[in-house]
């Protein structure tokens, strides 16, 4: 069974009321390189303290490293799903959260139709976590012979959910702020991109 590893990242200019929202799974069927390469993250000094590491509270240079090691595992592949337009025009920002989610999933399945799934937990209320793991397993209910447990967990409980935070930003660098250092260095390991917009 494959591990597959979801978060998102999100960008919203005031000024412009431009809205982008990035989902990204990283799969891979090693997790436990996947563990050593986040230890040897918790290394570095100003990450020590941190409960949860995220590409927003580090340096770039750790987030080109971690995108690197990413990068030259055989056995990672990434799927990311994009929304963009104007805040004002989003009627139900959790339903377009969860449509993007399903997409982002959806894909992922496909390549791994037998998966345990670990979503960052976004939701407290049982009932909102339910609805997103009802858009989720009716997104994937067409992919035949498909085996998914989904979890939606803490990251500060499942270190490996580091990933797809590091590669939902580096999307988000790329279609958000017309910057690809960081983007370029996966770009090989996308193996589905869906722009829902």
């Amino acid at each position: 069974m494959a591990d597959v590893f979801i978060d998102e990242s999100w960008l919203w200019d005031e000024v412009t009321d431009d809205y982008l929202l990035i989902v990204a799974s990283v799969t891979t069927t090693r997790r436990r390189e996947m563990q050593l390469a986040i230890r040897r993250l918790k290394r570095i000094p100003h990450l020590k303290a941190k409960s949860e590491i995220k590409a927003t509270v580090t340096t770039p240079d750790v987030v080109k490293k971690f995108l690197q090691v990413l990068a030259v595992d055989p056995s990672v592949t990434i799927t990311a799903a994009m929304w963009r337009g104007k805040r004002a025009d989003i009627d139900d920002h959790e339903a377009l959260y969860r449509r993007v989610m399903a997409r982002c999933v959806w894909q992922a399945v496909k390549q791994s139709p037998r998966s345990d799934l670990y979503v960052d937990k976004r939701y407290t209320r049982r009932e909102q976590q339910n609805e997103l793991e009802g858009e989720i397993r009716e997104a994937i209910a067409v992919i035949p012979q498909n085996i998914v447990r989904v979890s939606q967990v803490d990251s500060r409980v499942v270190k490996e959910l580091a990933a797809p935070d590091f590669v939902a930003w580096a999307f988000l660098q790329h279609y958000g702020r017309n910057n690809d250092e960081f983007y370029r260095l996966i770009r090989s390991k996308v193996s589905h991109f869906d722009d829902l917009s």
